[in-house]
């Protein structure tokens, strides 16, 4: 006998008119289908709205998923994330698909703005260019500063930048 299972993930980041982001993530496989929209305030990346549908064989806390999803709205896309999802959508009366998609969907947020800048510095050979290209990085994504050690109060980096 020949099994088979297929499943397809899409999280996609749409900038929307308004200076929002529309983050849209879908799962589909031969038991399950759930979508996940969710829409980010910049620039604190909170999440303002937060909407879920899933169908077919639910999971656990599927049935409520939502009503459940809406716990996440007000959430900033930050530091401790992962275990403020856990808290809201996980545990016992939770849903593993909701915590899923929101940490991805978080995940692509933070991607849609550093990715460009990575490409970019990635084609810097000039030290000084590089550095003033991360500084134009951390000038436009605050979030950024003393995130991690290259972005500390002593880093060379942060140097009259003043943030």
């Amino acid at each position: 006998m020949i099994q088979r299972f297929l499943r397809n993930k899409v999280v996609e980041v749409e900038p929307r008119p308004d200076g929002t982001l529309e983050v849209s993530w879908r799962l589909t496989d031969d038991l399950l289908k759930a979508e996940v929209r969710t829409v980010v305030q910049l620039p604190d990346m909170e999440i303002l709205e937060a909407d879920a549908k899933l169908d077919r064989f639910l999971p656990q806390g599927g049935e409520v998923a939502s009503e459940l999803i809406k716990k996440i709205e007000g959430i900033n896309i930050g530091g401790g994330l992962r275990k403020i999802v856990a808290g809201l959508l996980g545990g016992p009366d939770g849903c593993p698909i909701l915590v899923t998609a929101i940490l991805e969907s978080a995940n692509a947020v933070i991607l849609h703005f550093t990715r460009p800048g990575l490409h970019l510095s990635e084609s810097m050979t000039d030290p000084t260019e590089l550095k003033e290209g991360f500084q134009f990085m951390l000038q436009t994504n605050p979030r950024l500063v003393r995130s991690c050690i290259a972005f500390q109060d002593d880093s060379p980096l942060m140097e009259g930048l003043n943030l």
